[in-house]
């Protein structure tokens, strides 16, 4: 911040260091910035000019709000921003599942099959949905957390889990409900699988737009945020030299040296 500021007004000429380090010690000699108890910060720039003392205590803080917006600062930035390269990718692939099934539909004049096959292909295509959800999950947990992490842990047996639930589904036989697919006609079989295709991707799209909202949210909730309750404003008034003190001082100075030179001239 204070390189930004250097750079913004000049300050190396005003303060007359050419190089930058000496240019920030004479920054920090003329800014003082305190807080207290009230969580108030204070900012007080000392400048010849006043305008520039103003500008410069205003600019701490607008610098201080882009680099805050700039810089990820909290693991739910980091997970806000992966989920939302997730749901962009996603829904690019919900649209061609969606252009494939058209198409598959005007070559093969079938419409939207009924029954047990239905059954089954929501079926897996939810569980496909609920295992690319929740490893998209724990690519996004591994950036922050530990291999022996619990939660990470936790993760890892419901996708296994759910693995398994899957098998059997496509295996044909979930607790003797399905049609096994080798035994629909091809062209039924290539129509279900594009059908399987924009269910699996429309849940999947749904279970990351719930996650990025989440982390969305999370960002915003412990975002660091500075508002400002005074902004610095152009000051009426010298605050040094202090002219009060200064006049008290010389009219002291010169009684004394009046009263010295009357002594020195009496005749002894």
């Amino acid at each position: 911040i204070a390189d930004a500021l250097i750079a913004k007004y000049g300050l190396r000429e005003v303060y007359g260091r050419p190089k930058l380090t000496d240019a920030r010690k004479a920054l920090a000699r003329h800014t003082d910035i305190t807080t207290g108890r009230d969580s108030l910060i204070r900012i007080q720039v000392d400048d010849r000019d006043p305008k520039r003392a103003a500008g410069l205590a205003n600019a701490y803080v607008d610098e201080l709000h882009g680099r805050n917006s700039r810089l990820a600062l909290t693991s739910a930035s980091q997970r806000r921003a992966f989920f939302e390269q997730q749901l962009a990718q996603e829904k690019n692939a919900l649209a061609d599942a969606e252009v494939a099934l058209k198409k598959e539909q005007q070559g093969s004049g079938l419409v939207l099959p009924q029954g047990q096959a239905e059954a089954l292909i929501r079926s897996v295509a939810q569980l496909r949905a609920e295992i690319a959800g929740r490893e998209v999950q724990l690519q996004a947990m591994r950036a922050y957390a530990a291999p022996d992490n619990p939660q990470l842990q936790m993760l890892l047996r419901q996708i296994e889990a759910l693995r398994g639930e899957l098998a059997r589904l496509e295996r044909g036989a979930p607790d003797g409900m399905a049609v096994p697919a080798r035994n629909w006609p091809e062209a039924g079989l290539a129509y279900v699988r594009r059908l399987r295709d924009v269910k699996y991707h429309e849940v999947l799209f749904e279970i990351l737009a719930k996650q990025y909202e989440a982390a969305r949210i999370d960002e915003a909730r412990l975002a660091p945020v500075v508002q400002v309750i005074d902004a610095a404003v152009v000051p009426d008034k010298r605050s040094w030299p202090p002219r009060t003190l200064f006049t008290l001082g010389a009219g002291l100075l010169a009684a004394l040296g009046t009263g010295a030179w009357v002594l020195a001239r009496r005749p002894r």
